[in-house]
């Protein structure tokens, strides 16, 4: 059961034993006022903390005694910066995991491909990853996540089962639509802030907070992404911590089993 009906229990169970009260002791209506304000609050919070598991069971880091972390990039594939990046990966020999927009990669499909066949995961970040995607309809986010999954497929020959909400938010919709089709979220325990700090600031943020187990949120559209990523391969490599993919760092399966085209 997910924290949200867990809490809806709770909030059920409350609500009548405030009723109870009102009806047999008057007590103030108030401590209903304040409960729902609550459960308002709580279902915010739980909406945009991905790592609370509030509406989604999403996958965001795993315990682990060695030194291992996964590298994922959002919001691809960049006709800037993807290349580039994806040699540094080389030079490092380094996998990591791209969570793609659709509208991105139908345009960028040779993109696509290299991503693939450097070795590195592909996961579905939806199709337009909107502004207003968290306030859409059941059948809007199951085609947004469809349109990505079969775009992957027929570009790269891939069935890809990962997903990442866009922005990071979840709600029941998207919970119910990710639970329908199959796939199984990944979050993030370290958030790198790239798009809206310093590569300075975004790199001390990295350094100061990676811990092993870790699933490390960064951008493939961020301006200074090479340089931030280099210095933190290099920082990494220094400090012997190993860069996996998510399947290897969590022990899944990310791709449906069948022969690739």
């Amino acid at each position: 059961m997910s924290a949200n009906k867990i809490i809806n229990l709770v909030f059920l169970y409350l609500l009548l034993l405030l009723v109870g009260g009102w009806w047999f002791w008057e007590w103030s209506w108030w401590w209903v006022v304040y409960l729902t304000l609550l459960l308002i609050a709580l279902k915010i919070l739980g909406s945009v903390f991905i790592h609370l598991n509030f509406y989604l069971i999403s996958h965001c880091s795993i315990k682990t005694g060695q030194r291992t972390i996964a590298l994922t990039f959002d919001d691809g594939p960049d006709e800037n910066n993807t290349p580039r990046l994806l040699d540094l990966l080389d030079q490092y020999g380094v996998k990591a995991t791209f969570f793609v927009i659709g509208q991105k990669a139908k345009q960028q499909h040779v993109l696509l491909k290299m991503i693939h066949n450097r070795g590195h995961l592909l996961g579905n970040h939806s199709y337009t990853h909107a502004r207003f995607f968290d306030l859409f309809n059941f059948w809007r986010m199951r085609n947004e996540l469809l349109w990505t999954y079969e775009l992957i497929y027929r570009i790269t020959g891939i069935k890809t089962r990962i997903f990442r909400p866009p922005y990071g938010v979840t709600t029941p919709v998207l919970a119910r639509a990710v639970n329908r089709l199959g796939y199984i979220s990944i979050g993030w325990s370290l958030r790198s802030l790239d798009t809206c700090r310093t590569p300075d600031k975004t790199l001390e943020r990295l350094i100061s907070k990676t811990q092993p187990g870790a699933i490390v949120l960064l951008h493939d559209t961020t301006p200074n992404i090479i340089d931030i990523t280099s210095n933190y391969l290099e920082w990494l490599q220094k400090n012997q911590f190993q860069v996996v993919p998510v399947s290897q760092l969590l022990s899944i399966e990310v791709y449906e089993p069948y022969q690739t085209q």
